[in-house]
């Protein structure tokens, strides 16, 4: 955040620039103090003057985010690009460039994972709240179930390790949990599992680690293979 200040600054002292006189004039006592009439050559000049510091402001905040992505910086690119955003949030350059940006950032940090087929929860590494979370998931598999079941269904000793209903059977899943597993059994309100399906991507909902599952019954037989391309998580 402090790279960024000065460009900030800038953005201050032009709103300053526009809103001075107002501000000053807020600021007298309310007697019987006359309004200066304005004066035009005057304030033709400091029209001039507020249009060329948002040129400026504009030109060295631009110059600033290129020279960042040049060098890799993507995140401090970003933050630049969002401060322009709320400058002028209708501007569809800026919109289109953080979208672009936002992609570049993901596909920086992307690492694959093969996931464990008919196996357990499988950490797959640190999501922070709030940040953005991407997960494409390629390939195909078999499922053959061999479970002993009775009249009142099957076997249902471990929930956590069972079938989630509100995620499609078959679909690969996911969850953020916290790191240490002593924690996770102490904390009374569980995460709530999420469909994953072939692709997923929405910022991590809570600090901890994110884990995937394919859905599908203890003791089931799977084979095949399904990759995961993970952005957003910090890889073990």
């Amino acid at each position: 955040m402090r790279r960024i200040t000065p460009c900030l600054a800038i953005g201050a002292l032009l709103a300053a620039s526009l809103t001075g006189p107002l501000a000053a004039t807020a600021s007298q006592p309310s007697t019987k103090a006359r309004q200066r009439p304005a004066n035009p050559p005057e304030l033709k000049r400091l029209e001039a003057k507020a249009e060329e510091v948002r040129e400026s402001f504009l030109r060295d905040t631009t110059n600033l985010i290129k020279s960042f992505e040049d060098v890799g910086q993507y995140d401090r690119a970003k933050l630049l690009l969002e401060a322009l955003q709320k400058l002028d949030p209708q501007n569809d350059v800026v919109k289109t460039k953080l979208t672009d940006l936002s992609d570049r950032i993901l596909d920086a940090s992307e690492f694959e994972v093969n996931l464990d087929l008919g196996k357990s929860w499988q950490p797959i590494g640190a999501v922070e709240k709030g940040k953005p979370l991407r997960i494409r998931v390629s390939g195909d598999y078999k499922l053959v179930a061999n479970i002993e079941a009775s009249p009142d269904g099957a076997p249902s000793a471990n929930p956590a390790e069972d079938l989630i209903p509100h995620v499609p059977f078959g679909a690969v899943m996911g969850v953020i949990a916290a790191a240490d597993a002593a924690e996770r059994q102490s904390t009374d309100k569980q995460p709530r599992p999420f469909t994953v399906g072939s692709q997923y991507e929405k910022p991590a909902d809570r600090d901890g680690v994110l884990f995937l599952k394919v859905n599908v019954p203890p003791g089931a037989k799977c084979t095949g293979r399904l990759t995961a391309l993970v952005s957003g998580a910090m890889k073990p």
